[in-house]
């Protein structure tokens, strides 16, 4: 037997253990879920094809939306991106792109029927940047007062790896908001990407030390630390208690309480009253507020404290400043906003690319932009997710669960290993349950158990903890759920979609009360009181409008992606359509350095003659 023979026998051998080890796993996890899903997790479980199913159920349903969205004809944009890294010999380019498919559902009718719709020519919804970087203006200094010294320059600390992704996200995020933003007659009700909201909300939050673009040039003024820290405070919303008061990030409360108070002065003493906290608690980030500029002690003798700054103004600029660099690089097409003049390590000021640490930002204050825009305009934001290999239900969100009591007969409960992701674990339970029918989801949990956890102390004790003790993600801002659109029965072995994730932002008219909520108090985190729906008899009217709205778009008539919002799908094949085109763009574009060979690296030209 030859060598090369050996090889692949051996890859068979081993392939063939792992898959073996891998079925047995399963096999034995499955049925641990069966076992779990009869004897507890049923009743978290929301069944919506009888209630789906019932005429009356529906119209009553279609009144609420008509009535919250005050009128019964729902324009709706669905959004997605593409991105591209394309690394030549002698310069890397970037391209992100997103596109919005609009359509129109008509409530009158039963079942609505959905009217796909052209956008005006006026209106370019394919958000394209492609950025070409030369290699050697990110290792040249600009200024000639430099000279090589061999140390790591300010640009080549840019981790260019990210780019592409992040200017995806940043053209879907504009994109949104801007479609939100549209004239009263223009904008939709219904708003869905395909992304996670919250999980990209967290993902960008980083400290205002990290972004670069304080001193950014923009109307008459700069943008300063102080606009920073008042955007990263938003979204503000009274009626849902939003920015909360608990430890993690507390002056975001103190500046929204401000806010909605026009600014004025109050003493620390009814602030704290106001926030439901201890005065002494509020001193460290009134110290942390006063350092940097944004309010101001009225007298050393008084407790008076106020803005130095007007509140919302500050966020209208920062929002205009995000709409400025965006519809420059999205819109016109110029790469070029991407780069500002900012000072370097020594003090001189020269012109640099943004690093990922602002483009984060720039998404920060999209995506808070468009929250409250959305709410503003009572538009539906729905966030769906294919593919996630998360545990925030079956391992956050039922352990904090477990450790608050909130479901007593959990703590009696014997739980063997369960399937890995949640998304696993839901696709068995229609096979441990016969009578489950599509469309079904689970109960609506708060995005902030993407950081709240159970956690075991050194002496045995365990408690409920955000990351590294304290940090916890916006609570009472998006609710989560997973769902399945499709199941049919008709075989021994029931055919199914994959189980998605869904985002859904809360509204104060139907998720504002504070009777469902769970108090969860601890020294660490102070008061966080997340939005809970315990069980499948709690009435939960957002997430029946959400999956009543869902399974109504997810036709089903495209067998690549079963159980599958179809606007979605429409809108990647638009995004995936321009992402295709600007591709071999991008390829093309190396032409122009073939005429000199010495700029081909030696890979290259080896690998283009084939044996």
């Amino acid at each position: 037997m030859s060598t090369i023979s050996e090889i692949f026998k051996s890859y068979r051998n081993a392939l063939t253990d792992s898959r073996q080890t891998y079925d047995e796993l399963y096999t034995q996890r499955s049925s641990n879920a069966a076992k779990f899903y009869r004897n507890f997790f049923h009743q978290l479980i929301v069944p919506q094809a009888d209630f789906l199913s019932n005429k009356s159920q529906r119209r009553m349903l279609t009144r609420k939306i008509a009535q919250f969205a005050e009128q019964d004809t729902l324009d709706f944009v669905a959004i997605d991106g593409t991105c591209i890294k394309k690394p030549f010999s002698d310069f890397i380019t970037f391209y992100g792109g997103a596109y919005g498919a609009k359509g129109q559902l008509q409530l009158t009718e039963d079942p609505p029927k959905i009217r796909y719709k052209k956008w005006s020519l006026n209106k370019d919804v394919s958000m394209v940047a492609w950025v070409p970087i030369p290699f050697a203006q990110l290792a040249d200094v600009t200024d000639p007062r430099f000279k090589e010294d061999f140390i790591l320059s300010e640009q080549e600390k840019v981790n260019l790896a990210s780019i592409h992704t992040l200017v995806m996200q940043l053209a879907e995020v504009f994109l949104a908001y801007n479609t939100a933003a549209s004239s009263e007659l223009e904008y939709p009700r219904v708003l869905m990407m395909d992304m996670s909201p919250s999980s990209v909300l967290a993902s960008v939050a980083m400290p205002t030390a990290k972004v670069g673009l304080v001193g950014y040039p923009y109307d008459r003024r700069q943008l300063d630390e102080a606009d920073v820290i008042v955007a990263m405070a938003h979204p503000f919303n009274n009626r849902l208690g939003i920015p909360s008061a608990k430890a993690f990030l507390r002056y975001r409360a103190i500046l929204a309480a401000f806010a909605n108070h026009d600014g004025c002065t109050m003493s620390e003493r009814d602030l704290a009253r106001e926030l439901n906290v201890p005065e002494h608690d509020l001193r460290s980030e009134l110290d942390y507020l006063e350092r940097r500029g944004v309010i101001e002690r009225k007298s050393i003798t008084t407790s008076g404290v106020k803005p130095k700054i007007d509140i919302s103004a500050s966020w209208d600029f920062t929002v205009s400043l995000f709409r400025n660099i965006c519809t420059r690089l999205f819109l016109k097409k110029d790469s070029s906003a991407l780069q500002y003049k900012a000072e370097d390590e020594e003090g001189v000021v020269r012109r640099r690319w943004m690093s990922p640490d602002d483009l984060k930002f720039l998404i920060g204050v999209g995506l808070r932009a468009l929250i409250e825009k959305c709410w503003e305009k009572k538009i539906l934001l729905y966030g769906v997710i294919k593919d996630s290999e998360s545990r925030y239900l079956t391992r956050n969100y039922l352990g904090v669960a477990l450790e608050m009591r909130l479901y007593p007969e959990l703590a009696d409960l014997a739980i063997p290993l369960l399937p890995w992701t949640d998304r696993i674990f839901m696709e068995t339970l229609p096979l441990a349950d016969e009578a489950l029918e599509a469309p079904w989801g689970t109960i609506e949990f708060d995005s902030a158990y993407m950081t709240l956890h159970r956690e075991r102390l050194e002496d045995g004790r365990t408690q409920v903890a955000g990351v590294m003790g304290r940090i916890v993600n916006h609570e009472r801002l998006f609710l989560r759920c997973l769902a399945q659109f499709f199941l049919k029965r008709d075989r021994a072995t029931p055919m199914m979609g994959h189980v998605i994730f869904l985002d859904r932002l809360a509204f104060p008219e139907w998720d504002g009360g504070h009777d469902k909520d769970l108090l969860i108090d601890t020294p660490t985190l102070g008061q966080v009181r997340p939005i809970t729906y315990r069980d499948r008899n709690q009435t939960n009217v957002g997430q029946q409008i959400m999956m009543y709205l869902l399974s109504v778009l997810t036709r089903n008539h495209f067998p690549e992606v079963i159980g599958y919002p179809d606007p979605l799908h429409k809108a990647d094949w638009g995004a995936k359509t321009v992402g295709r085109r600007v591709a071999r763009a991008i390829e093309s574009s190396v032409l122009s350095f073939k005429a000199n060979p010495i700029t081909r690296t030696f890979r290259s030209i080896r690998d283009s003659f084939r044996r």
